[in-house]
């Protein structure tokens, strides 16, 4: 509001002639005065009280209170209590003031014109009122209307007397505070432009991550969750909101400042989203997209806290203060909006275009150059933008620096700014903000860890384990694989562990074979002329057998983990050479009444060796080694970490005292082994000195042989892929599975609306009719990179695989008490 009639004033001297020129000139002067002191040094709006109720219906209350009108006009209101109404015509005077005689009051009275829209309006009467027109307030009248104040000014001519000398009467200004009720879609004209509070300072909060929760199994589906992570709609708000917000302070920002990315930036998210939506990099615009809604609250924070002008539009509401509607958020209410042109307030004012300058740089400047893992320490929680360190993905960090923190701006500290870049030259000459990790971690509670997406993920978790021991950092690492191992093999090479107890047995069964082989090995050798010579054997028959049975014990390795990864490849030679075994012993028995002793022996002696192959303590072994390495392995993967470890969250590093979580994706581990090619020959010889076997004719051979080798190891399934669903059933259930399935969601759908609110309800009626299908799920092809890091969270605990430890005993840890009957007794036991 600027002053028009200060430029002068009339002095009075001694008998001097007065006009009434002199006299407004003056009168003009200290009202004008008055009215500028109001709104230049204190404010315009309500100042206080002033609030609607409604104690019955059909009725409406203003409480007393007080405003300032943004001419400067006060208006002093005490309680008052409205029942009626009735139709006014406000007054010509008021809406078109004749002031050509009176120029100095142009300035106040021009402003009358605004409010010829509302010539026709309804004023609101007290209980006491004569007014013969008046008409009872109906219950629902208030519901969608405005209630406000208009300062009706009137310039009165005194002058219009018949019988009388008027002469001296003059003119005057009336003032009338008048109640008017109008329709909410009839306000806009009248509001407070550019300072809706209410409105434009609404805070944003952030979705989470993969939340309502689903089971994430793949790589890809990590990824694809990072993508829709921000839908249109929150994008769209989040564009909407930082443009209201900075259309409401732009007239308290600096002109010199760049400020047009602000009107519409859902363009610059939308083209930074859509490059980067099929990188690795998607969770990094995530986190940006986090930091433009964290500044815009603190500039919500701050514009709340501190809302000042200092040059104002006197137009804005010159005769008039809404006070609101029956609505209790009082949308429309004009608010105090107090002066300040202060050391402080120019302070404040600057801090506030500090932090719309920095809202620009955020939105104008993501990019990812460097790659370099760091820690920088910084701090999570309900805290503003400005105290937290300056993420690794904007170009213009030393550009940014000046801006993020608008204190240290001013104060010319932001070399105290932690940052990813703390380290890059002309940054900072601070040895704590260069090195932070080697100083003081008490003041943060967070470790930002960057530059480590897209890595092979062994190599990241030996750089932050070095890192971790080198700092001494309280939190811990671990790597999770995103792939689908449901009816998968997982490969047994990967295990680094130690099988403990299970190398125990391995090597008393490996000294068993190696023993009793050896010993028939050498009878044979011992008895080989007298073999021969009774034509048990050919000479190159014992030969073969005893080259068989020497690879046989070479098979058996020192260590467990080397056996075990090619036991399959072992489990065929060990079921070929039982089939040996029992070829040998029915040759020996073909066609003879008589066995002579030497024949006996060497059929005990192979006896000895085929019943370790019907022990078959390997597979025992192997069997139970797979067991606790699955059981442990599947720890691993990141959807049985999920299913047992809640509240993962992605902030780009890790809480302190918490798991820092590294997600990859390797299929390889489920490669299948290949037969090693010393199996291979050693598997071709057993079958090609098996094949020289004949028992009479050809059909008879073909049939004997068919039956031995339908006995023993031949009858165990083995390695065989069962399947994950049972084809049969599913066919025999399909014709009925569509009416099993909407009967069963009813009854879901009633349990549920009983005992879950309607989110949840949603998220476990989607997941059960998913469920329902006639063929197993179809997971989204894995085609993320393989073996490199494609993510990271956090918990914000410690979570220990290390704690699964593979000690597993076989067989019963008790002893079961049998229960016996004499039936299961021989009689001559009880006369033993």
């Amino acid at each position: 509001m600027k002053a028009f009639n200060n430029s002068k004033y009339p002095v009075f001297e001694a008998d001097q002639v007065l006009s009434q020129k002199h006299l407004n000139t003056v009168v003009s002067y200290l009202e004008e005065q008055d009215r500028l002191s109001r709104t230049g040094l204190l404010g315009m709006g309500i100042v206080c009280g002033l609030e609607i109720s409604h104690p019955q219906p059909n009725q409406i209350k203003i409480g007393c209170g007080t405003a300032v009108t943004s001419l400067g006009y006060e208006i002093n209101w005490e309680e008052k209590l409205f029942t009626f109404y009735h139709d006014l015509e406000l007054s010509a005077n008021f809406l078109g003031a004749n002031y050509s005689k009176e120029p100095f009051l142009e300035p106040m009275l021009k402003y009358g014109s605004k409010y010829v829209p509302f010539k026709n309006a309804i004023e609101l009467l007290e209980p006491s009122t004569t007014e013969p027109l008046k008409t009872a307030i109906p219950n629902g009248f208030f519901n969608d209307k405005v209630v406000l104040f208009i300062l009706e000014t009137a310039l009165i001519d005194e002058k219009n007397c018949v019988n009388t000398n008027c002469d001296d009467k003059g003119k005057r200004l009336e003032f009338t505070v008048r109640p008017l009720v109008i329709k909410n879609s009839d306000i806009a004209p009248l509001l407070l432009l550019g300072f809706d509070l209410k409105k434009a300072s609404q805070k944003l909060v952030t979705p989470r991550y993969n939340v309502p929760f689903k089971n994430l199994v793949t790589g890809q589906q990590v990824l694809d969750g990072f993508k829709n992570w921000y839908d249109d709609a929150f994008l769209t708000t989040l564009s909407n909101q930082i443009n209201a917000i900075y259309n409401t302070n732009k007239n308290v920002l600096k002109s010199t400042s760049d400020f047009s990315a602000l009107n519409n930036c859902k363009t610059q998210l939308l083209q930074t989203i859509n490059a980067n939506k099929d990188k690795l990099q998607i969770q990094y615009v995530c986190d940006w997209i986090a930091d433009i809604v964290s500044a815009y609250n603190e500039i919500a924070d701050f514009q709340n806290q501190n809302p000042t002008f200092c040059c104002f539009d006197e137009s804005q509401f010159p005769f008039h203060i809404i006070l609101g509607n029956i609505n209790l958020e009082n949308n429309f209410r004009t608010p105090f909006i107090k002066t300040g042109n202060t050391d402080k307030e120019i302070l404040l004012r600057n801090k506030l275009n500090i932090l719309f300058e920095r809202l620009v740089l955020l939105i104008k400047s993501w990019s990812i150059t460097d790659t370099v893992i760091r820690i920088t320490p910084t701090i999570y929680g309900k805290t503003h933008l400005s105290k937290k360190s300056i993420p690794y993905y904007y170009s213009n960090f030393l550009e940014l620096n000046k801006k993020w923190n608008a204190d240290k701006t001013i104060k010319n500290k932001t070399n105290e700014i932690l940052s990813y870049q703390s380290e890059k030259p002309n940054y900072t000459d601070l040895p704590w903000v260069k090195k932070p990790l080697l100083y003081d971690l008490e003041p943060y509670n967070f470790l930002r860890i960057e530059g480590h997406i897209g890595k092979n993920y062994l190599e990241v978790l030996t750089e932050l384990s070095s890192l971790k021991d080198t700092y001494n950092l309280p939190f811990k690492t671990i790597a999770l694989n995103a792939v689908d191992f449901v009816g998968k093999e997982v490969d047994i090479t990967k295990h680094q562990g130690d099988w403990s107890d299970l190398e125990v047995d391995y090597d008393l069964a490996r000294k068993k074979v190696y023993n009793i082989t050896e010993f028939v090995i050498n009878w044979i050798t011992s008895n080989k002329k007298e073999i021969v010579a009774q034509t048990i054997m050919t000479d190159a028959t014992i030969t073969s057998l005893k080259n068989i049975l020497n690879e046989v014990k070479t098979l058996l390795t020192d260590d467990l983990s080397e056996f075990l990864p090619n036991y399959k490849s072992f489990y065929e030679i060990f079921k070929n050479l039982n089939v040996l075994f029992l070829f040998h012993r029915f040759c020996l028995l073909w066609g003879k009444t008589n066995l002579s002793a030497l024949v006996e022996d060497l059929i005990d002696h192979l006896d000895q060796i085929n019943e370790l192959f019907l022990e078959d303590s390997f597979t025992v072994i192997y069997d139970e080694a797979v067991k606790r390495w699955n059981t442990s392995f599947k720890d691993l993967f990141l959807s049985s970490f999920l299913q047992k470890n809640k509240g993962m969250e992605h902030h780009a590093g890790v809480s302190v005292g918490g798991t820092f979580i590294l997600v990859y994706s390797d299929t390889t581990i489920f490669k299948p082994q290949q037969t090693a090619p010393k199996y291979q020959v050693l598997l071709n010889s057993i079958k090609n000195y098996t094949d020289s076997f004949s028992f009479g004719t050809v059909e008879e051979t073909k049939a004997i042989k068919d039956d031995l080798t339908k006995s023993v190891l031949y009858n165990k399934t083995k390695f065989g892929y069962n399947d994950s669903y049972d084809a049969n059933a599913l066919k025999d259930c399909k014709n009925e599975t569509e009416n099993l399935k909407a009967n069963l969601i009813k009854v879901a759908q009633q349990n549920l609306s009983a005992n879950y609110p309607a989110h949840l309800q949603e998220f476990f009626l989607t997941n059960i009719t998913t469920l329902f299908q006639f063929e197993p799920l179809t997971l989204i092809e894995n085609t993320a990179p393989q073996k490199v890091v494609l993510a990271d969270f956090f918990l914000p605990y410690i979570q220990s695989l290390e704690g699964n430890n593979i000690n597993i005993i076989i067989g019963n840890t008790e002893t079961e008490i049998g229960d016996f009957g004499k039936e299961d007794f021989n009689n001559d036991d009880f006369n033993t």
